[in-house]
């Protein structure tokens, strides 16, 4: 099958990244390393987000030496301030999860295109981490619960079950989507065009069934509720 065209590179309104651009992962050799980072703070930040680069590219199957080496230091301090592999692993999934989170607007909604962001940098840390282990490396995540508050707020006549369904139907499509829209794009040939076009109707779809502020289904039950 010959390459197909960047679906992604048309932009819809708020639309923050393309799905098919992933944050630049390419590995930094020690000569272009010129400024290690020196620090205890420093070195943190710099095995975290090396180690959030690593997950989305192989899962948490990295060595402490690899995630050393694509940070520009000294493995051994990956003991020194973390202790372990794993709790490094669980700091840089919790960088992951702030990144998400500080988009949450104030009342608790997310934007519709959230798990797009930062080339699906949630997806697919989750989709890496479940494949590896099998164990949920978001099971506080802040996110839905916000997501769920702010709907319950928005729709005070719905029913518990009514709202973690329009939580859990939206997120999985916007997740479905981050995850497999160039997979499904190629294999149907869909072409830049059609594919924002498609971005679109997921997206409106995400906002409709999450009651996100601006989309036609923000408040209609509480709306007939009170008729």
């Amino acid at each position: 099958m010959g390459k197909r065209p960047d679906p992604r590179t048309a932009q819809h309104p708020g639309a923050a990244q393309p799905v098919t651009h992933p944050p630049n992962t390419r590995h930094r050799t020690r000569a272009e390393a010129v400024d290690k980072p020196a620090g205890r703070d420093a070195v943190m930040a710099a095995l975290v987000e090396a180690t959030s680069e690593l997950i989305l590219e192989q899962g948490v199957t990295m060595s402490v030496r690899e995630i050393a080496q694509r940070a520009g230091v000294n493995h051994g301090l990956v003991h020194t301030y973390f202790g372990s592999k794993d709790a490094l692993v669980t700091a840089a999934f919790g960088s992951i999860t702030d990144r998400a989170a500080a988009e949450v607007d104030e009342t608790g909604f997310p934007p519709p295109d959230l798990a797009f962001r930062r080339g699906g940098e949630v997806a697919r840390a989750l989709a890496r981490v479940m494949l590896d282990v099998g164990d949920d490396p978001f099971p506080t995540h802040p996110i839905l619960p916000a997501w769920r508050r702010a709907l319950a707020a928005d729709r005070p006549g719905s029913m518990g079950t009514e709202l973690d369904e329009a939580v859990i139907v939206a997120a999985t499509l916007g997740l479905g989507w981050a995850l497999f829209a160039n997979h499904l794009c190629g294999i149907l040939g869909v072409d830049a065009e059609q594919a924002d076009v498609i971005e679109h109707r997921v997206l409106t779809l995400v906002s409709e069934i999450g009651g996100l502020p601006g989309s036609d289904a923000s408040g209609s039950s509480a709306e007939s509720s009170s008729d």
